[in-house]
């Protein structure tokens, strides 16, 4: 749906050259969740804002649907814009109108449709948002969780087919981040709406996200299955990101042995995380298996388990353990 192609962008601040995007390359596919993730300053805003041309690139080209939108007049621009919509962190609501109302104004400014069909559509929408109780009431009182409920109804107000989100959730607390994360996927499923969103968040990008790219000073890290790119990070600044959720620590290295025992870092996924590997791989051997710490819980929609195991137990024991790991078909490392 999306192709990304040679996106570079730039900024002159105090009479220098601002560097914000550095030869940017990327595809995003038709009803997928695409998660771009980075530290402040690494870019994500200004390429998120490129999809809709809220941010001009100053060369390379953005594909929608196989068309050059950085090729669009301004009717034509304003038409895309129309058929793509933005949810943005501080909600960018009209505090002098009611709930209804701020979903009904796109619909209200394209001038194309009646007042009984942005009626209809505004009800749909407070239906899928779940806000029919506040309908007549204004943004001032509202949660920040409605707040950002009512942004995301009235960016699908015109049935776009593409759903940016700019940090939609970061000024949120933990449950209703979760919350809206839910809205968001269920949006998804049921519309096969493609979202892309932004996030400096790894939790976010491991709740919903099918796939991601990791921005690093305007440029792609890495990019990949979200389940790949979590248990398998490759780029320094993606494994910070991960220590930084808990979900990876550097820090392990350190951990003290026994003496001829080996630290092992095992990651598997799938139809493995409902197995009992440690007993599997120690079965009729005399290694112990020590856990040191370790997750197991889910990527999306994928079970999976990374723990980092000490096994110990005398050199042929632990031996054997490693070459079990060897045909196993999980994924290891031997780290000291």
């Amino acid at each position: 749906m999306i192709r990304i192609e040679h996106l570079h962008k730039k900024y002159q601040a105090n009479k220098r050259d601002i560097i914000a995007l550095q030869d940017i390359n990327l595809d995003i596919a038709q009803g997928e969740i695409f998660g771009i993730i980075g530290r402040s300053g690494a870019g994500k805003s200004t390429l998120i804002r490129t999809l809709n041309l809220l941010e001009r690139p100053d060369d390379g080209r953005v594909l929608i649907d196989g068309e050059d939108i950085t090729a669009l007049g301004h009717e034509a621009l304003l038409e895309l814009r129309q058929r793509v919509g933005m949810v943005f962190q501080h909600f960018n609501l009209l505090n002098a109108k009611t709930v209804a109302q701020n979903i009904d104004w796109p619909l209200k400014i394209t001038g194309r449709y009646s007042r009984e069909e942005r009626a209809a559509r505004v009800d749909e929408l407070l239906q899928l948002v779940g806000l029919e109780a506040h309908r007549d009431q204004y943004p001032s009182q509202l949660s920040g969780g409605q707040k950002q409920r009512v942004g995301i109804a009235r960016a699908l107000a015109n049935t776009p087919r593409l759903l940016l989100c700019d940090e939609a959730t970061s000024s949120l607390d933990p449950e209703t981040t979760a919350s809206i994360l839910r809205l968001l996927l269920e949006i998804n499923r049921k519309l096969g709406l493609t979202i892309v969103l932004i996030t400096h968040e790894m939790e976010v990008i491991r709740s919903i996200c099918d796939r991601v790219a990791v921005l690093d000073a305007g440029a792609v890290a890495e990019h990949g299955k979200v389940v790949d790119i979590f248990l398998r990070p490759q780029h320094a600044v993606t494994r910070a990101l991960l220590a930084e959720s808990h979900a990876w620590d550097e820090n392990d290295l350190y951990y003290q042995r026994r003496e001829g025992g080996k630290l092992v870092r095992l990651t598997y996924a799938g139809e493995l995380a409902a197995q009992p590997i440690l007993s599997q791989l120690t079965a009729a051997t005399a290694a112990l298996a020590t856990i040191v710490r370790g997750t197991v819980s889910r990527i999306k929609d994928t079970p999976y388990g990374q723990l980092l195991v000490e096994f110990s137990g005398g050199e042929h024991a632990v031996a054997q353990v490693l070459e079990r790991l060897r045909h196993s078909g999980i994924d290891h490392e031997v780290l000291a």
